[in-house]
């Protein structure tokens, strides 16, 4: 076993798709807080700072336990483009994996109490459904179920939780609000899926692409980019995005330089796309900070 540094144990978690767990959380805060402003809520913002460590853990384990189970399915193998190389290379075995996920579970778990304890126990019901959505993901994934899995868990639960934890009520317009930089999360694990969908066949593993054909997924993944657009302008019209939220149009040439990419590429040709999850993850990024500003601005203007 080669010597590991903490460089490697982060590394193995892939934090350049933590932003899939950051971004429901500061957006929504930032909504409450445009809102807070208006109606003289009463807000906790401890609790929605002790939200990101969680939420962050909870992907990590995600990360990890869908690692170990990829591994052990034959869906990662050598040369394959997801740039998943911690088992491979022998620098962590498969069980010392798995057991870095159940870790990070558990610190998302007490991390959770803790916010419940601040709060209200009556909210547990979101923190299981959350734990259960990392825990049964690799099942998920493998039934073509994978993409719902990854809105409910880093879109819709997260928001619903983060509107109750700090303001102690359940905000449901939160879950609205949480579909334009949700379906951004979704493409990101959608555009992996595309580019995989050879490798998953030979595994035995059902995604959505497979079930829906190569040419039809290339063509879901733009809708999904396009869709946030049209979802942000949906949620003007009814009064539920401030005007400044039109500032998260500056990154459409982000969005068509990913769709080109992804339309021009031969379906089943893997290469084209190899990195275009990482892309998209930065594209979500970049929509989901301006997405969030937007309501700061809108509060002081």
């Amino acid at each position: 076993m080669e010597n590991r540094t903490l460089k490697d144990w982060i590394i193995a978690s892939r934090p350049w798709s933590f932003t899939a767990s950051l971004i429901p959380v500061i957006a929504i805060s930032s909504y409450l807080f445009y809102q807070s402003r208006i109606f003289s809520w009463e807000c906790n913002w401890v609790n929605a700072l002790l939200a990101l460590p969680m939420l962050i853990c909870l992907q990590a384990a995600g990360n990890l336990i869908g690692d170990y189970y990829d591994h052990i399915r034959n869906v990662d193998l050598p040369g394959s483009l997801n740039q998943v190389r911690h088992i491979q290379s022998g620098k962590f075995t498969p069980k010392e994996i798995l057991h870095y996920g159940y870790w990070m579970l558990a610190v998302a778990a007490v991390l959770g109490l803790v916010i419940l304890s601040r709060s209200s126990w009556s909210a547990i019901w979101l923190g299981a459904l959350g734990l259960a959505m990392v825990y049964f993901y690799p099942w998920l994934k493998y039934h073509a179920l994978g993409d719902l899995d990854v809105l409910f868990g880093y879109a819709l639960l997260p928001a619903l939780g983060v509107s109750f934890v700090v303001t102690g009520v359940y905000h449901w317009e939160v879950l609205l609000l949480s579909l334009p930089f949700g379906v951004l999360t979704v493409a990101i694990l959608h555009a992996n899926n595309t580019r995989d969908i050879l490798n998953d066949k030979r595994a035995g593993i059902k995604t959505m692409p497979m079930a829906l054909g190569a040419r039809a997924s290339q063509w879901l993944y733009a809708v999904e980019l396009v869709m946030a657009y049209v979802l942000v302008l949906v949620l003007f019209l009814v009064g539920l995005l401030p005007a400044p939220a039109f500032a998260t149009y500056i990154t459409i040439p982000m969005a068509v330089s990913r769709i080109k990419t992804m339309l021009t590429a031969e379906p089943l040709a893997e290469e084209p796309i190899g990195g275009l999850d990482q892309a998209t993850a930065q594209m979500q990024m970049a929509f989901g900070i301006i997405f969030t500003l937007s309501f700061l601005v809108a509060t002081f203007i």
